[in-house]
């Protein structure tokens, strides 16, 4: 147990108090029997208190310290060396308490009559005591390092199933923006071959055009999948004024309302969900309004008959 780490200090314990509390309440009716006899409370003491502290430190040793990476990696061999050279470390301590503080508590075989020698276990006989006893502690810690290494591992698989699930999102986000490229790049041809459009809207076109490559593909904050919102709105009104110069037929104006307070959104959604929306309407050359409402928690983007919603996360420091 490493100390140092408050963590580890926590868990031992927490682990310690609750071992303890249902080593009492198995003790207690032997406790409540033989309160009055000396000799009894100093017998039940010792084996079940001291000796029971000793094997919880057996089992935290073999849960926390031996056990962890031989279960994870599946080294049973090692596992099973690990067991055993603890379960003889602890006997051995067992018995050289008994020995030297204990013996009438813990090595004597049986209360004799008064006058009659006292006999007690010798240390291979007490060995294979202290090895039924380690064996039953080592079982319960397997068990219970197992239950750990399953939990552990759902977690990480779910942590690993969202991060997956994140990936496959940004990519599609980032296919969706170079699709959105790709298109205005090839209506930005005919605006450039054209002497009239060329020196005012060819131009402008290409500065816009250019401010969004930027931002779609090299943006670190759109690689990290959280933009400051008035970021992702400026970008997304020099999206709108892209698409005005190159598909004036189809005018699209835009209206905002709420306050753009410091909170973060995720890129290029709104950009993708009004070109979805703009598309499906190809053959209109109706004016359409785009209203933009920013919540509290969420963003609404409402252009006709058509709804969008994304939500708005606070700043981290």
């Amino acid at each position: 147990m490493n100390n140092k780490n408050p963590y580890n200090f926590y868990r031992y314990f927490i682990h310690l108090a609750v071992s303890m509390a249902l080593l009492l309440l198995y003790v207690y009716p032997s406790l409540s029997g033989n309160w009055h006899s000396v000799m009894a409370m100093k017998m039940i003491t010792t084996q079940y208190g001291l000796y029971g502290f000793i094997n919880f430190n057996l089992f935290y040793l073999l849960v926390f310290v031996l056990l962890p990476e031989p279960v994870q990696r599946r080294q049973h061999i090692r596992m099973a060396l690990y067991i055993i050279a603890a379960i003889l470390s602890f006997g051995l301590l067992k018995y050289l308490l008994g020995a030297c503080f204990f013996q009438d508590q813990v090595l004597i075989k049986a209360i004799t009559f008064i006058g009659r020698p006292k006999l007690y276990f010798t240390f291979w006989e007490y060995q294979l005591r202290t090895i039924r006893t380690g064996m039953g502690v080592a079982l319960l810690a397997y068990g219970y390092r197992l239950f750990l290494q399953w939990r552990n591992t759902e977690t990480m698989d779910r942590n690993l199933t969202a991060a997956v699930e994140e990936a496959h999102q940004r990519y599609e986000r980032m296919q969706d923006g170079s699709r959105l490229l790709l298109k205005y790049l090839q209506a930005l041809t005919p605006v450039l071959e054209n002497e009239a459009q060329r020196d005012k809207e060819g131009v402008k076109a290409i500065l816009i055009f250019s401010d969004l490559l930027r931002y779609m593909l090299y943006d670190k904050a759109v690689e990290q999948d959280s933009v400051p919102l008035k970021k992702e709105l400026y970008f997304y009104q020099q999206y709108l004024e892209l698409r005005g110069l190159l598909h004036n037929d189809q005018l699209l104006q835009l209206e905002m309302d709420g306050i753009e307070e410091r909170v973060m959104i995720t890129p290029l959604l709104l950009q993708a969900a009004t070109e979805k929306h703009l598309q499906q309407q190809a053959g209109s050359t109706e004016p359409m309004l785009a209203k933009i409402h920013i919540g509290q928690h969420v963003l609404s983007l409402s252009i006709g008959s058509y709804h969008f919603k994304t939500k708005l996360y606070p700043v981290h420091a």
